[in-house]
């Protein structure tokens, strides 16, 4: 009696295999699926972006783990533009009182990246900021000038892209941006420093 359950048992497997390995032959292959995707894919808009495998891991990319310093750049340069006209003042820091050239990065700095910066050019260059190539400048970095080429550097601005800068120039001027290649910047360029990264 067991042996005659146990054939049974074993002709029901090998008469169902066949049927299930026709069912698996019958789906469609997964080309067409996809084709019938894209060709709905007309009457309603399809994020091609939100489809991945689940056995991927999206990791973090390398220029991720820089973007709160991008960000803080971007801010900065950002303000700098709209205090463009803002009379300058020697010893301000303030947007009512004016700026001077160091009192308007000390300025930025605080309020939009949150930074403490040395109060003066020579402090700002003897400090711990990272130094920076001309070739090498972004966005947000501190440029510094002396007097024609002469003496020690007594001027800073803030360079924004593209060889320019926005700066607070003398007495009885006003926040301006000026570029690197003007024949005077460019021969009073010194140095420059990153405070943010």
């Amino acid at each position: 009696m067991r042996s005659l359950t146990l054939l049974s048992t074993a002709l029901l497997l090998a008469l169902s295999l066949p049927v299930a390995e026709a069912r698996e032959s019958k789906s469609p292959p997964l080309h067409k699926t996809t084709s019938s995707l894209s060709r709905t894919s007309h009457a309603k808009p399809f994020n091609h972006n939100n489809v991945r495998p689940h056995h991927t891991v999206k990791q973090p990319s390398p220029a991720g783990l820089h973007r709160p310093q991008t960000i803080a750049s971007t801010r900065v340069v950002a303000r700098a533009r709209q205090l463009i006209g803002i009379p300058y003042r020697r010893g301000g820091t303030t947007v009512d009182d004016g700026f001077d050239c160091s009192g308007l990065l000390v300025y930025l700095f605080r309020t939009e990246a949150g930074m403490k910066l040395p109060r003066t050019t020579a402090e700002m260059i003897e400090g711990e900021s990272k130094r920076v190539g001309r070739g090498e400048l972004k966005p947000g970095d501190a440029v510094f000038f002396n007097h024609n080429g002469r003496g020690n550097v007594s001027h800073v601005g803030l360079y924004i892209g593209n060889n320019r800068f926005i700066h607070a120039p003398s007495s009885g001027e006003r926040i301006r941006m000026d570029s690197l290649d003007d024949h005077y910047w460019e021969r009073s360029y010194t140095t420059a420093r990153r405070f943010n990264g």
